[in-house]
């Protein structure tokens, strides 16, 4: 059997210096191509942390910040979560702080009537994982673990309601998860595709 490998950070950092770029989507990209491994390794599937590198490139992030962004659990495929990401990284390098309520439009999380509804609410869970994600790498910097926490949990809750009347999970297979009442300040899903959406229009 052969062994997948990922580059490190500390690799890709000596390949920084010896290019003198710290733009890590080109650094990453001529890693892959002049890498060679002994028969009994590969190079892991980069593509989605070269498309994520591709963005952070874009902002004044040092080296070692990207190379974080990148490891994240974004899903490239999910516009609302790649553009959380984006949001993210964005008010990290602006202001070094991202609060999780400059980033959500205040509102009213609900149970999906509607398949589209259950992938919007999907989309946002993703995101609110990300950032509890981030927190744990960019402690100070992501100060709202707990909130967003509280609002994932409240994400799951829904979507098992809405699989649940669906018929899609039989009785008492449910898990509730359960929050205390004074951290349910919700958001809505809708309206924070639509933030999303605006806020993209605007950096075209």
């Amino acid at each position: 059997q052969r062994a997948g490998l990922f580059p490190t950070f500390d690799l890709l950092s000596v390949y920084s210096r010896l290019h003198g770029t710290d733009f890590l989507h080109p650094i990453l990209e001529r890693f892959l191509d002049k890498a060679k491994l002994s028969p009994d390794y590969f190079i892991a599937d980069c593509e989605d942390m070269l498309k994520v590198a591709a963005i952070v490139d874009e902002l004044p992030l040092a080296l070692h910040d990207k190379y974080v962004f990148c490891q994240s659990p974004v899903d490239v495929r999910d516009d609302i979560s790649t553009q959380g990401l984006t949001q993210f990284a964005e008010n990290y390098a602006k202001k070094g702080t991202v609060r999780l309520k400059e980033i959500f439009t205040p509102g009213t999380l609900r149970v999906p009537t509607t398949h589209n509804q259950l992938q919007e609410l999907e989309s946002v869970h993703k995101v609110l994982e990300l950032y509890v994600w981030l927190s744990y790498r960019f402690d100070d910097s992501f100060p709202d673990r707990e909130l967003a926490a509280s609002q994932k949990s409240i994400c799951s809750m829904l979507i098992e309601e809405y699989l649940e009347r669906s018929g899609w999970q039989q009785q008492g297979q449910r898990r509730v998860l359960r929050t205390p009442r004074k951290l349910r300040r919700e958001y809505d899903a809708l309206q924070l595709r639509g933030y999303f959406r605006e806020i993209d229009a605007r950096s075209k």
